[in-house]
C-alpha cells in the first residue's frame, strides 16, 4: 500500500509554496494537479513522476470528481506515492475533505498538507488584513453566492480562544448555534505537542477544562467537527507527537527527515558536524594505484571521493567494500558499484566481517575524525592496510539562543548521534534538558562514544541509513 498526500500549492506565489509540500512533491511517483496550481510548482517534481491533469473550469470538467476519487486510491494501492495537489489550501473550499473521506473507506493512509488560503493570501497582497482591532473581529468565508441562510451551513473559528472560551461559545449561541451543535478546540495545532478535544457548544468549556488545554488553540464550532471521527489522521502514525532531533552532517542525513516526519515525527535538524572535502595531495595518487581495495565506511567518504580520482579509469584494478547497504548506494549513486558490502555499521565491524576471500592491500578513504581502528584491525589479520583522510570534519557554529532554551525547557523524544564527535559536541551545547531525549546511534562504535560523553543509549541502527535509524526507533518506542 502506498500514500496519498492532499498537498495546499497555495494562491499562487511560488514562495508561498511550503517546505512539506516541496518536500513531498520531489518524491511523488504521481501527481494529480489542479488549474489553478502555478505550473512552476511542478518544476520541483523528481524526473520520471507521472502528471495527471484533474483541473476543473467554471464551465465545465476535465476530469469527475469521482474519477479522481478513483485514480487516487488506485494509485496508491499500487504502492506509489500520489500527491493531490490542489489551489490554496486542500480543506478551504477545495474538497479535500471529500477525497479524505474516500481514502479513510478505502483504507488508504492519507496526510494533509495545509497551503495558504487565496482568502486569507489575496487581500494580504492587496494590503487588506482580514482581521484588524476595532475594525474586524470575524471572518466568515463563504464560495460564490452558495452557504448563505442559516449558521447550519456555516463554521466558525475563534482564535486565541481559551481564556475566553465560554464567552465565546455564548456569542455562538446568540447567533443561532445551538448547544448540541458540534465543537472542537484544537491546541498548539500541527506541533509535535497538538492536542484536541471534541465536545459540543453547550459542553466544550467544560471539556476543555478537564483536559487542562493550553493556548494556542483555535476553536471549531460547526457540522464539520463530527468528520473528526473518520478523517483524523495526524494521531494515527507511529511517531506522532514525538519531536526527533539530528545531529547529522548534510551530506549524511539527506531523506532522513522526510522518512522521519512520514511517520508523524516533527523533525529538528541541528547539525553539529559539517564534512568538507580536502584538496587531493600529490601522495595519494600513489596510494590508490598501489591499492588492491579501496574502503568506505561512511556516505561523506564516497561523496569526497570524485575530487580524489582524476579519472575513474585508474582504480579499474581496484576492488570497493563499503561499510553497509545505505553506503552502496551512495557509491552507485556517483557510477561506482562495490565488491563487497558488510553487513554492519561501523569500522570495527567490517573489519571483523571481512571475507577470507578478499585479498591484497586495503586502502580506507575516511575523514579526519576516525581513530584508525579499522587500519589497526586489519594489520592485526596480517593485512598491508593504510588509512587516508580526504575530508575534514569541522563544528557547524553554536545553537541559537532561542533554540537551546527551547530544548533545555520542553526537551525531546529522541536525537540521532550519526557520529562519536556529534555526541560530544551535542552535549557540550545543551547540557541541561528538562526531558533528556532517547538517543539513538548508526552503530556500536557511536554508541561507545555517545556513552562516554554522558548519553544513555536507547537504540543502535543495524545500518546507517535513514531506514536503519527509524526501525531503530520504532522498535523502541
Amino acid at each position: 500500500m502506498g500514500k496519498v498526500w492532499l498537498v495546499g500549492a497555495g494562491p499562487g506565489d511560488l514562495g508561498l509554496f511550503t517546505q512539506r509540500g516541496k518536500g513531498i512533491l520531489s518524491r511523488a511517483d504521481v501527481i494529480l494537479y489542479d488549474r489553478l496550481v502555478n505550473p512552476g510548482i511542478l518544476m520541483w517534481a523528481r524526473a520520471g513522476a507521472k502528471f495527471i491533469d484533474a483541473g476543473k473550469t467554471p464551465q465545465g470538467t476535465k476530469m469527475e470528481q469521482g474519477e479522481i476519487h478513483r485514480l487516487l486510491v488506485k494509485y496508491a494501492r499500487y504502492g506509489g506515492k500520489v500527491v493531490r495537489l490542489k489551489g490554496g489550501d486542500p480543506f478551504v473550499f477545495g474538497r479535500g475533505g471529500e477525497e479524505a473521506e474516500i481514502l479513510a473507506k478505502a483504507k488508504v493512509p492519507f496526510e494533509v498538507v495545509p497551503g495558504v488560503t487565496a482568502g486569507i493570501a489575496g487581500p494580504g497582497y492587496a494590503g487588506i488584513p482580514v482581521t484588524q482591532r476595532g475594525m474586524s473581529t470575524e471572518v466568515d468565508f463563504r464560495i460564490g453566492s452558495r452557504a448563505e441562510g442559516s449558521v447550519s451551513g456555516k463554521t466558525w473559528l475563534g482564535y486565541m480562544s481559551v481564556d475566553g472560551l465560554e464567552d465565546f461559545l455564548l456569542k455562538a449561541l446568540d447567533h443561532g448555534f445551538t448547544r448540541k451543535t458540534p465543537a472542537a478546540l484544537v491546541a498548539s495545532g500541527t506541533c509535535s505537542n497538538q492536542r484536541v478535544v471534541v465536545a459540543t457548544v453547550g459542553t466544550l468549556a467544560r471539556v476543555a477544562k478537564k483536559a487542562r488545554m493550553r493556548p494556542p488553540a483555535v476553536v471549531v464550532i460547526g457540522a464539520v467537527v463530527s468528520l473528526r471521527k473518520k478523517l483524523a489522521w495526524w494521531e494515527g502514525r507511529p511517531l506522532a507527537g514525538k519531536r526527533i532531533i539530528l545531529t547529522a552532517s548534510e551530506s549524511l542525513k539527506r531523506g532522513w527527515r522526510e522518512e522521519m516526519e512520514d511517520q508523524g515525527a516533527e523533525v529538528w535538524e541541528i547539525p553539529m558536524t559539517r564534512t568538507e572535502a580536502l584538496p587531493p595531495q600529490k601522495s595519494w595518487k600513489e596510494k590508490i594505484v598501489n591499492a588492491n581495495w579501496l574502503v568506505f565506511t561512511s556516505a561523506a567518504g564516497v561523496r569526497a571521493f570524485p575530487g580524489v580520482v582524476w579519472d575513474l579509469r585508474k582504480i579499474a584494478h581496484c576492488q570497493i567494500a563499503v561499510v553497509g547497504k545505505s553506503t552502496a548506494e551512495v557509491l552507485q549513486s556517483i557510477g561506482l558499484q562495490p565488491d563487497w558490502v558488510g553487513g554492519g555499521p561501523g569500522s570495527r565491524e567490517l573489519a571483523k566481517g571481512w571475507p577470507r576471500w578478499a585479498k591484497g592491500r586495503i586502502l580506507h578513504l575516511t575523514g579526519d575524525a576516525g581513530s584508525g581502528e579499522m587500519v589497526e584491525l586489519f594489520r592485526k589479520k596480517g593485512f598491508s592496510a593504510e588509512r587516508l583522510v580526504i575530508y575534514q570534519n569541522s563544528g557547524t557554529g553554536s545553537i541559537p539562543q532561542p533554540v537551546r532554551k527551547a530544548l533545555s525547557e520542553s526537551g525531546a523524544d529522541w536525537v540521532v548521534f550519526a557520529s562519536g564527535t556529534a555526541a560530544k559536541r551535542f552535549r557540550k551545547a545543551v547540557p541541561k534538558w528538562a526531558r533528556e531525549p532517547k538517543v539513538v546511534v548508526i552503530g556500536p562504535a557511536t554508541a561507545r562514544a555517545a556513552r562516554q560523553a554522558g548519553w544513555r543509549v536507547r537504540a543502535v541502527a543495524h545500518e546507517p541509513s535513514a531506514s536503519g535509524v527509524l526501525n531503530a526507533i520504532l522498535r523502541r518506542s
